[in-house]
């Protein structure tokens, strides 16, 4: 026997059957991918939740689930699957972050603070939690906090849309009307999406 040309052939058959052991093992989790492309939202949560019962250690499969969940507004159940992939993974870069944006919206403050405090912990230059810190401060009346919170997030990223027009609110509200106004009139600047400022559309 030639080991030379049988040796590709062995690989061919190495590789398939390592991949078509991988595409087995995760197919709930591949045929949620191939729903949620699809925006076949229900097909893709009944496919992440049997990738789960398959294997309680899927991190993914937790974190798109609870994504979907929060996308629909279903804060409760997107909670409940945040919390149990935040037990498995402490450290994941996104989770802490939507938690905080969760409890953000069902007004829960101090508890969205403590989850995007461990967000900033973990990613220091995360513009959405420090912007999110801020929104708080703002509807807390704390605006002195917020102007500088949302001071950090532009120094991060200058054209952050809900930063411009939040520090704009902010300085409405402390009565410095022609600073707000400077500031709206800025905001719409940078991000007006008209035929003549075509690239603020790509942000």
């Amino acid at each position: 026997m030639n080991i030379k040309k049988v040796l590709p052939l062995l690989i061919i058959i190495s590789v398939s059957s390592v991949l078509a052991l991988y595409m087995y093992h995760h197919r709930y989790t591949l045929t949620a991918l191939f729903y949620q492309t699809f925006r076949e939202q229900n097909r893709a949560i009944d496919n992440f939740k049997m990738a789960i019962e398959r294997d309680q250690g899927n991190v993914y499969a937790y974190y798109q689930l609870g994504l979907i969940y929060k996308e629909r507004k279903e804060y409760a159940k997107a909670e409940n699957i945040y919390l149990k992939l935040l037990d498995l993974a402490p450290e994941h870069p996104f989770a802490n972050y939507d938690l905080g944006f969760i409890y953000r919206e069902l007004k829960l403050f101090q508890k969205a603070m403590r989850h995007y405090e461990k967000a900033l912990e973990i990613d220091p230059r995360n513009t959405y939690a420090l912007s999110d810190i801020g929104y708080i401060y703002k509807e807390q009346g704390m605006y002195g906090k917020a102007v500088v919170q949302f001071e950090k997030v532009l120094a991060i990223e200058p054209d952050h849309k809900y930063a411009l027009w939040d520090i704009a609110e902010v300085y409405e509200r402390m009565g410095m009307k022609e600073r707000a106004d400077e500031q709206y009139k800025y905001y719409h600047e940078r991000t007006d999406c008209s035929f003549t400022k075509v690239w603020n559309c790509f942000d």
